[in-house]
């Protein structure tokens, strides 16, 4: 955008989408904090809880496109791009809930941690503001994971599956965050994106539920479906707001907000389980989630400054949006 057009930009619109951008980034990563303490709740086999989470996310996702009028899930395997965010977002759901219900906590974090610093290579552009502070946060994080785990008195075992599944984590989660915002700015709905999701997430894990199911009792099922509950209700929300919000604020900022992601599930492992945190840990895990949502803030910023549409996937209210619009192209 040269600095003509950089001029024209409305400023009262301006403020309404970036606020709304980082509100629905910021949100997500508190809601999807909720979801990582529900996870701890469910009894079971991770396969079937991951299955659970995926049906019952289907559903609200499907209710959530259908109340608003939003085009059909089915939308979203009507591109390569949106399959490709589909089928990545998916098995990005099933390494994340084995990660998380397998791993030692070090190094479930580190692969947490790392993400945002790994979603630089994209070369999504946030500007350098929110690109070093994404980068400070992973750095932030890490060292308050190196630090509580050299100074636990339990056994971190780090194995060739540990490290595997980790990696294999970070790749798909930031692979899927690139998809689904090329998918959007092409024009495929957000919430027929998360909606797709869960639907091949589910179909791919429903004969390994059943066979596990099988070998297990009703009691197994019940309690997953208590805490998948929890997680398919606000993690899809949050899905569908960070998805949404993906062209507007970049993948390196939206990694960055998992840094708020892992200060709340600390706290609320230290609030609910008792949680052992010791200062250190804990200063730098705030550190990193400063520095988290500092990019959020610094890259939306940046990127709707420059382009404005990158803000036409966010679920502005009906007046703004047609007021907007009608500024935009009164002004070509």
């Amino acid at each position: 955008m040269t600095t003509a057009e950089h001029a024209d930009v409305d400023p009262g619109a301006l403020v309404r989408s970036e606020r709304r951008a980082v509100v629905d980034v910021i949100g997500a990563a508190v809601l999807f904090a909720i979801c990582n303490v529900a996870w701890r709740y469910g009894a079971g086999s991770t396969v079937v809880i991951v299955f659970v989470r995926a049906a019952l996310g289907s559903g609200i996702a499907w209710m959530i496109g259908r109340r608003r009028g939003l085009p059909r899930w089915r939308q979203a395997l009507g591109s390569r791009m949106g399959i490709a965010a589909v089928v990545s977002a998916a098995a990005g759901m099933v390494a994340a809930g084995t990660m998380f219900r397998t791993l030692d906590g070090p190094v479930a974090g580190l692969a947490l941690a790392c993400t945002p610093a790994v979603a630089i290579l994209v070369r999504d552009r946030v500007g350098g503001r929110a690109a070093l502070a994404a980068v400070g946060s992973s750095v932030a994080a890490a060292i308050g994971i190196v630090h509580a785990a050299l100074g636990s008195d339990e056994h971190t075992h780090v194995g060739v599956i540990a490290i595997a599944v980790a990696v294999g984590f970070v790749a798909l989660e930031v692979l899927s965050m690139r998809f689904a915002q090329l998918a959007v700015e092409e024009g495929t709905d957000a919430t027929a994106i998360v909606t797709g999701t869960m639907v091949v997430a589910a179909a791919a894990l429903a004969p390994f539920a059943v066979v596990t199911e099988a070998r297990s009792g009703v009691s197994t099922l019940a309690s997953a479906a208590v805490a998948a509950l929890v997680v398919a209700t606000l993690g899809t929300i949050g899905r569908v707001w960070r998805t949404a919000a993906l062209p507007a604020a970049g993948v390196p900022a939206v990694a960055a907000s998992s840094q708020v992601t892992a200060l709340g599930t600390a706290a609320g492992g230290v609030l609910l389980w008792g949680d052992a945190l010791g200062w250190v840990a804990a200063l730098c895990a705030a550190a990193a989630a400063s520095l988290g949502i500092v990019a959020v803030v610094a890259g939306t910023r940046w990127r709707l400054e420059r382009d404005l549409r990158l803000a036409d996937a966010l679920d502005l209210r009906p007046h703004e949006a047609a007021d907007d619009a009608a500024q935009r192209d009164s002004r070509q």
